[in-house]
């Protein structure tokens, strides 16, 4: 379980960094440097594991169960993926070394290495991916890492021009790689690398017809439409011819980014997918042709273009396309362990070389240019690595090229006319890489120093020239023993590996002949030391020919210059005319359909506005509400008029009238009524107070008695009788 924690580990420094780099700083590196040792660390261990106990699976997780279809997220580690680890992390962990003082100062450090370690664990990811969708997710973040790396210095407008190009064209080639693994699924009913690769027998006598969509008849092997689709993704990742054309522009990138992309990830991912789904290549011979060309020519394409560049970078550059050109031809051929080797060995000395090239480019970007050419540099001691590191790699194709497994495979694939293309492709290619990186290096240090270096570089990093015939002398017994060297390193380094289940190619095994033959050995040293001798000759003094030649060379030298017009090609014919379609679809699609659309909705509800306006708001509510107030304003009139003069009024009139009359009336019903009753009763009283004067207090008395005595009677009577 804890070999999750190899690719988990730089994902925690990423978090950390993104999230607390405002705290922490200028100190984001350690976060990084500590987590990428851990890495390599653990990849240690890890492959000591996997070397004593065999392949390791870690299921972890299931992200998708649809129907049929069951994604986990899980590991697989084995002698391949173990080498690749320790490349990548290794590789990694001394760039981010190298980055915590070559970007002291930078505005972006801190995302700088947020970055990096995201890139290191999306490589570190892939490598040990179980399965199809996993490898093609950490694909995907590859890609958008190398865009932003790129476009680091985006006040820089080539920088952000290189990062949308490398972007775009990786993104062509993902298509194809995506619909690889969607008719791989479709094909297999799972994703699962090592069950596709134990079904792929079972699947060889399958085809498919490709034009079906149009009603047309043209079947194609299945597994050779599965190995194009996804051999078109690693077209696009390493670098390969015609989609090499972001690698170069890459550059613009900080120097360990280069290094990072050229020797540890995202170039190295397309070969690591032609290495893991061997059995599943060599299963479909047109496919195996396919590679095997598309390696060749691209590592003779990328050597004779990187004669003609002046910028150190873009050399490295080139180099790293050839390079991986042969490691691409080699899995065409068969020699999967071979381009295995290849790519570790490649990898380490490419990152020694660009991280060699970085004190001499940061001088020159000192002096306010932005364009290293090689034939206005001079020699300094921090690049004394730089010519080791190149005639280290100027002899890795020849080596590799060359030995047993190489020529042996040449003559085993069944393809014998093939065999001479994949040789003359090989020899010139391998010529081409041990010329140009002597190229590099004469140029480079035998040159004075310029004065804008002197100024930039103190004077003790001035050295004489390089190439004296002491050195020279003494690189030829530390060739020899290198190739010798290599021999061993690889017949120790065959029993450990096992990439990409080679354990099931029998057929294959058994072709691998000894390393140490004589006719082995002797064939690619020739080849390198041609080549270094051709760039002595050609560029150590100047030498007289004929004008006929001169004006021939120069207009190779011209064509290769223009690194073959294939930018300006893609310029015209794909850049063009896609802009042109683009904006033909935006103004066909966007303006005219969607934003049209829009426009008559807007149109449509600005006329029914107005359309309602003036018929319910004018004519109707405006026309109801000036209606109603005349009508109102009428009624009020004809209420003043009729009712209220003439009825209220005359009402009011009569009542006053009448109230005056009732008045009168009563006023003299008052005065004689009145005044009558009162003197009647005053003289009813007057007669009774005389009558009550004249009884006697006696005769009073007896009669109240009387009455209060029948009226107890009466009581006395009712109580009695009463029920």
């Amino acid at each position: 379980m804890w070999i999750a924690l190899i690719p988990a580990s730089p994902v925690i420094a990423f978090l950390v960094i993104a999230l607390g780099g405002r705290w922490l700083g200028e100190r984001s590196h350690l976060i990084g440097i500590v987590a990428v040792t851990t890495s390599f660390a653990l990849s240690i261990l890890a492959t000591i594991l996997v070397v004593t106990s065999g392949p390791i699976a870690l299921p972890l997780y299931k992200l998708i169960q649809s129907g049929p279809l069951t994604v986990e997220i899980g590991l697989y580690a084995d002698g391949f993926a173990m080498a690749l680890l320790l490349l990548v992390s290794g590789v990694s962990a001394i760039v981010h070394v190298f980055s915590s003082r070559y970007m002291q100062g930078d505005p972006r450090y801190v995302r700088f290495f947020a970055v990096i370690a995201l890139f290191t664990s999306a490589m570190l990811l892939l490598v040990l991916s179980a399965n199809l969708m996993m490898l093609y997710m950490c694909w995907e973040v590859m890609g958008l890492c190398s865009y932003l790396l790129i476009s680091h210095w985006a006040e820089r407008r080539s920088a952000c021009q290189a990062a949308t190009k490398a972007y775009l064209v990786n993104a062509v080639a993902d298509l194809g790689l995506g619909l690889g693994v969607i008719l791989t699924w479709s094909t297999f009913d799972t994703l699962d690398i090592q069950t596709i690769l134990s079904r792929a027998p079972e699947v060889v006598p399958k085809t498919v017809n490709v034009l079906s969509l149009v009603g047309l008849e043209w079947s194609v092997p299945v597994l050779f439409l599965i190995s194009s689709l996804l051999f078109a993704g690693a077209v696009g990742k390493s670098a390969q011819f015609p989609l090499h054309v972001w690698l170069p522009f890459a550059m613009e990138a900080p120097t360990p980014v280069s290094a990072l992309i050229h020797a540890a990830t995202m170039v190295n991912a397309g070969v690591y997918l032609l290495v893991r789904l061997a059995p599943l290549y060599v299963l479909s011979p047109g496919a195996m042709v396919l590679v095997a060309l598309t390696g060749g020519l691209t590592a003779l394409f990328a050597g004779i273009v990187g004669l003609t560049q002046c910028d150190i970078k873009r050399i490295l550059a080139y180099s790293t396309i050839s390079q991986l050109g042969f490691m691409i031809m080699a899995c065409g051929v068969g020699a999967f362990r071979a381009a295995t080797f290849h790519l570790i060995s490649h990898g380490a000395l490419k990152a020694y070389l660009f991280l060699s090239t970085g004190s001499a480019v940061a001088a020159v970007m000192r002096t306010k240019s932005h364009h290293p050419a090689v034939p206005r540099s001079g020699p300094c001691s921090d690049a004394w690595p730089l010519y080791c590191g190149s005639f280290l790699l100027a002899l890795l194709p020849s080596v590799f090229l060359f030995s047993a497994p190489f020529s042996a495979l040449w003559t085993s694939t069944g393809q014998a006319p093939a065999a001479g293309l994949y040789l003359m492709l090989a020899s010139a290619a391998s010529f081409f890489a041990a010329y140009y990186l002597s190229r590099l290096v004469l140029e480079t240090f035998q040159k004075p120093i310029p004065l804008v270096w002197k100024q930039a570089l103190p004077a003790s990093l001035a050295r004489p020239r390089f190439f004296t015939a002491s050195l020279i002398l003494g690189f030829i017994p530390l060739v020899v023993g290198l190739a010798v060297l290599l021999a061993f390193l690889w017949t120790a380094f065959t029993h450990i590996l096992v990439p990409g289940g080679v354990q099931r190619l029998p057929a294959l095994d058994n072709l691998i002949r000894s390393a140490f033959d004589l006719e082995h050995l002797i064939m690619p040293l020739l080849v390198a030391t041609a080549g270094w001798g051709l760039a002595l000759t050609v560029h150590g003094r100047p030498w007289p020919r004929p004008s006929w030649v001169t004006a021939a060379l120069d207009r190779l030298y011209v064509y290769f210059m223009n690194r073959g017009y294939i930018d300006e090609f893609y310029e015209v014919f794909v850049v063009r005319p896609t802009l042109r379609a683009a904006r033909w679809v935006w103004i066909s699609g966007d303006v005219m359909v969607i934003d049209g659309m829009y426009r008559a909705v807007a149109t449509f509800s600005l006329a029914l506005s107005r359309w309602l306006w003036q018929v319910v708001d004018v004519r109707g509510i405006d026309r109801g509400v000036v209606g109603f107030g005349t009508s109102s304003l009428t009624l009020a009139r004809w209420l003043w008029r009729v009712i209220d003069v003439r009825g209220i009024d005359r009402a009011v009139t009569d009542l006053g009238a009448s109230s005056f009359t009732t008045a009168r009336w009563l006023w003299k019903v008052d005065v004689r009524g009145i005044e009558r009753v009162a003197e009647e009763v005053g003289r009813q009283s007057d007669a009774t107070g005389q009558r009550l004067a004249r009884l006697e207090p006696r005769t009073l008395q007896h009669h109240i008695l009387v009455v209060i005595t029948w009226l107890v009677l009466g009581l006395t009577l009712f109580y009695w009788f009463a029920p």
